[in-house]
């Protein structure tokens, strides 16, 4: 999956298959989060909402998708 650049002081990137739902959070600490189930609204919401570490941690970790360790 492809990654984008993002600004924010804690992510480094992320990345949003919308074929499968799958996001893809890396954080600037290595660490890389697989969410699966997640709609096309929310990395769309998550690109353009300026505090984007915030957003991850209220929205995305609290939506109830299924979260994958992938590194870190």
């Amino acid at each position: 999956m492809q990654r984008r650049p993002i600004r924010s002081t804690s992510l480094k990137a992320v990345g949003y298959d919308a074929a499968t739902l799958t996001l893809e959070i890396e954080h600037r600490h290595g660490g890389l989060v697989r969410y699966t189930g997640v709609p096309a609204v929310i990395y769309e919401a998550l690109l353009h909402i300026p505090g984007k570490a915030m957003f991850v941690e209220q929205v995305v970790e609290r939506g109830g998708y299924t979260r994958e360790q992938v590194r870190g």
